[in-house]
């Protein structure tokens, strides 16, 4: 215990300054906030068309309150997945200041070894992003659970909360590498305001990924954030998608059910291959192994040029 002393510390150290930062705490969320004024004034009627125009023939099969429920869990799914862009991104920002204000020279005079340093980094952003993210979650499922039945499960909860753990991971692993390069919060800042411009399209949070070209559509596959949103939007919608299926009763074989898996995608689709949810999860884990052992060999060599 001794030992992870050093590390603890500093990382209790880095959550109370990201804590402490109000204006970074808002400016995390503030692409999820955009996303839900942007579906208040015009999104929900985009995604409510794509869903009457595949409805198109079932409409007294279709209760208009799953309709809306499925679309209202469309717009969560964007905000969580947004969010888990964000707010690692923003909890991060700590490497680029402490680096600009010199308090990395403080902690680098400590016993705590380098690699521990950015470890706690790390630990840090996991703790802020995940716990901050569950909020959105529950007081999203709480405003969907009042507005009607989601026929959520309890395993569809823990699913979700499992995944949310996974996208934290995931986007904190990539970030922390990409964060090391910046010297200067301008240019960290600056590369937050592409990343909030661009995350709503790559989670299809303004639009289908299906709307876009297959070419386009391969590259926001290959990006962890998409899979992370795919797996979210299966366990936060497919319950009610399901119903919707059952209240057809098999009268159009089943193609209302997979043009709504297609139009939304409820599947990561790379090329000609359709990857299944377990796939989809082992591919995220390998891209963040694959990015935390970049770190690891990395950050030495950039602390040595400072």
């Amino acid at each position: 215990m001794a030992k992870l002393r050093g590390l603890i510390g500093l990382t209790k150290r880095n959550i109370l300054v990201y804590l402490n930062d109000k204006g970074s705490i808002f400016f995390s969320m503030l692409t999820p906030l955009i996303i839900l004024i942007l579906y208040l004034l015009f999104l929900k009627s985009t995604f409510l068309s794509s869903l009457e125009h595949a409805a198109s023939g079932l409409e007294g099969l279709i209760l208009a309150g799953d309709m809306d429920q499925f679309v209202n869990g469309i717009l969560l799914t964007g905000i969580i997945s947004t969010a888990l862009i964000t707010i690692p991104y923003n909890a991060l920002e700590t490497i680029v200041r402490d680096r600009e204000d010199k308090v990395y020279f403080d902690m680098i005079s400590t016993p705590v070894k380098r690699a521990e340093i950015i470890l706690s980094y790390f630990l840090a952003a996991v703790v802020c992003a995940f716990l901050q993210t569950l909020v959105v979650l529950f007081f999203g499922i709480g405003v969907l659970l009042l507005n009607g039945s989601m026929y959520f499960e309890i395993l569809d909860i823990m699913c979700l909360v499992g995944v949310i753990f996974l996208g934290t991971i995931s986007s904190t692993a990539i970030f922390t590498l990409i964060m090391m390069f910046f010297r200067k919060m301008g240019t960290c800042s600056a590369f937050m305001g592409i990343i909030s411009a661009v995350s709503g399209f790559i989670v299809g949070a303004y639009l289908p990924l299906s709307e876009f070209s297959r070419t386009i559509q391969n590259v926001c596959n290959l990006i962890p954030a998409t899979g992370i949103t795919v797996l979210i939007r299966n366990f936060l919608t497919g319950r009610v998608l399901n119903h919707m299926d059952e209240c057809i009763g098999g009268v159009d074989g089943g193609a209302f059910l997979n043009a709504m898996k297609e139009t939304f995608s409820f599947n990561t689709q790379l090329g000609s291959s359709t990857w299944s949810l377990n796939q989809t999860c082992i591919y995220i884990i390998m891209v963040s192994v694959v990015f935390i052992v970049a770190t690891k060999i990395i950050y030495p060599r950039v602390y040595n040029k400072m």
